[in-house]
């Protein structure tokens, strides 16, 4: 038995001195099949070429023949470039005539005949104007459709270019006048009130102070509007919304915007009731040199706050209603 190198004991030097794992020197070794083996390999021999086999009789050459496109002939130049034209200012050679061989004369033409020649002259025609000099008939005849068709064009051109022009400014007004429509004004005189769409309007204006508390401008002047609305009947007690517009107009025409301040109408028709008056206040700002002569106009609303009425009915009325939002009252001082 022997020992293992796990044996905690250096390898022996001696004859012995194989790896542990190597086979013993009685043991015939394998270089293709001991995978212990360590050594050099013995040299590999060189790779031979198989011996060549004889091909009996002579190969011939090949004798393939080009049959479509027919060859070019030999010679002939192929180029496809142009040659370059060359700027001279040289003149072909006259044509060299023999003096003894005239050129053959032309024979003279003759005149063809006149197909008026012999006939009396052709009465006159009374009625019919006379034929302009000058106006061929056959030119003149197939001018004519050219003539119609470039006028039809044109025509055709400009007729598009009005209607392109025309309608969106035509649809653009009708727009402008169904929003902004001719407005039927109502003068109403000092101290009275104006009825429109079953409701009584009464309008008062008088100065007031700036309500922020701000010392007063020299340049401006507060003004403060109170707008007392009734209903008259129950078609009014419906038609509770506020006015469409409220402003201060001068003599001039020029304007001022308002704006409200607080309203006492109900906003549940249910709780309007007819000849309660309910008021509205509302504050405005004009030049000191108008505030005694400015005067309101209010547009009332056309909207109407039909009690039970379904979303359909009432998309329904407004689009079917023929009533315009174009009625005004104008309160004079």
């Amino acid at each position: 038995m022997t020992e293992t190198p796990m044996d905690g004991n250096p390898p022996r030097n001696g004859q012995d001195t194989r790896d542990w794992f190597a086979p013993p020197p009685e043991q015939p070794t394998d270089i293709a099949s001991d995978i212990t083996y360590s050594g050099a390999l013995p040299p590999r021999p060189m790779p031979t070429a198989p011996p060549s086999i004889p091909i009996p009789g002579k190969l011939a050459p090949p004798t393939d023949q080009l049959v479509w496109p027919p060859p070019e002939p030999e010679g002939e130049d192929r180029s496809t470039q142009p040659f370059p034209a060359l700027r001279t200012n040289r003149q072909p050679p006259p044509r060299v005539l023999s003096p003894t061989t005239p050129p053959p004369a032309a024979p003279p033409l003759a005149a063809p005949p006149d197909p008026t020649a012999g006939m009396p002259p052709a009465a006159p025609t009374y009625g019919v104007p006379a034929e302009p000099p000058g106006v061929d008939l056959a030119t003149d005849a197939s001018a004519s459709p050219a003539r119609r068709r470039t006028g039809l064009l044109i025509g055709g051109t400009v007729l598009s270019v009005g209607l392109a022009v025309a309608a969106p400014s035509f649809f653009g007004y009708q727009a402008y006048k169904y929003g902004r429509p001719d407005y039927t004004v109502h003068v109403v005189p000092p101290g009275q009130s104006g009825t429109v769409q079953h409701v009584s309007w009464q309008v008062t204006v008088e100065k007031t102070k700036d309500p922020s508390g701000k010392p007063e401008r020299s340049d401006r002047q507060w003004m403060k509007i109170v707008a007392t609305r009734t209903a008259l009947d129950a078609e009014g007690a419906i038609r509770h919304g506020a006015p469409s517009e409220v402003k201060l107009t001068d003599r001039a025409g020029r304007t001022w915007q308002v704006e409200t301040l607080n309203n006492e109408t109900p906003p549940d028709v249910k709780e309007n009731k007819v000849g309660t008056p309910y008021r509205m206040e509302m504050l405005g700002v004009v030049p000191p040199s108008v505030a005694d002569q400015v005067e309101v106009t209010l547009r009332p609303s056309t909207y109407r706050d039909v009690p039970g009425q379904s979303a359909k009915d009432f998309v329904k009325d407004a689009f079917s209603a023929t009533e315009k939002d174009d009625q005004v009252l104008r309160f004079r001082r």
